[in-house]
């Protein structure tokens, strides 16, 4: 009997290498991991990932690019059930509750890192960030005083989830 391999497409490889790349760039972050790292962790060449994205800061970029998206979906999902004027607690119950997982948290606590120290990374993550808090906006009509603190929550809960403390955030 003979078994028969099908070939994944080009967008499929790339979805591939950009999973392996989450779980390598949020275990070492940016400047630790390596092409190679993520090549083993994917299953292709390092030549092959060279390849599909040029760079290891254009796959940082593609990976960063899938954390953003899973933010935008898991704010449209938690605001889209929300009745008006609970839109940004939904949003912000939905956030806790994306980076409790690990992989997720360690990833934008590592491209925070990484935007501090590379100058054409943080002009990249300002796009990427102002784009994000424009859809809270667009999600919730929420004011720009009431986004800041949303915003500063976040951050709060990323560091607090980090560091495993448990936070009572009904003062905010």
């Amino acid at each position: 009997m003979s078994s028969v391999r099908t070939r994944l497409s080009a967008d499929e490889r790339r979805a591939q290498i950009v999973a392996a790349g989450r779980s390598e760039f949020a275990a070492h972050g940016y400047q630790a991991t390596t092409t190679d790292a993520i090549a083993r962790r994917a299953g292709v060449s390092q030549p092959y990932v060279v390849r599909l994205f040029g760079t290891k800061q254009a796959l940082f970029l593609a990976v960063a690019d899938s954390c953003f998206e899973q933010l935008h979906d898991t704010f449209s999902a938690a605001a889209a059930a929300a009745p008006e004027g609970e839109k940004l607690t939904a949003m912000g119950k939905a956030y806790r509750e994306l980076v409790a997982d690990r992989e997720v948290l360690a990833l934008q606590l590592h491209f925070f890192a990484a935007c501090a120290a590379d100058p054409s990374l943080r002009e990249i993550g300002h796009e990427r960030f102002a784009g994000l808090i424009a859809h809270e906006r667009e999600l919730s009509g929420a004011s720009e005083t009431e986004l800041i603190r949303f915003n500063a929550a976040g951050m709060l809960i990323n560091v607090a989830t980090a560091l495993g403390l448990e936070l009572d955030l009904g003062a905010l």
